[in-house]
C-alpha cells in the first residue's frame, strides 16, 4: 500500500489527462493538494474540463461534504 501511495506522489499523470475528451468535473477542496497552477494546466489541456472548489474543504472533501460532492456531481452537465 505504501509503494502505491508513494507512486501516486511521484508519478506524472498530465499524459492520461491530456487523453481525456469527455466533459470532466474536477471538484477540489478549497485547501486541497492541487494548486492554482496545476489546476490552470488541468483546464489549459483538458478543454472539456470544469473546475469547481469547495470552499472550507481539504483533500478529503468526500468526507468532509459527501453531500455537496455529490450535488455537485448531480448538476454535472457532462453527467
Amino acid at each position: 500500500m505504501v509503494a502505491s501511495l508513494a507512486e501516486n506522489v511521484h508519478r506524472s499523470w498530465w499524459e492520461e489527462w491530456a487523453r481525456i475528451s469527455c466533459p470532466t468535473l474536477a471538484v477540489l477542496g478549497q485547501s486541497g493538494i492541487i494548486d492554482a497552477e496545476q489546476i490552470g494546466r488541468m483546464l489549459a489541456t483538458g478543454p472539456e474540463a470544469v473546475a469547481v472548489s469547495v470552499p472550507g474543504t481539504g483533500h478529503d472533501l468526500h468526507l468532509e461534504r459527501p453531500v455537496e460532492l455529490a450535488r455537485l456531481i448531480g448538476a454535472f452537465p457532462g453527467r
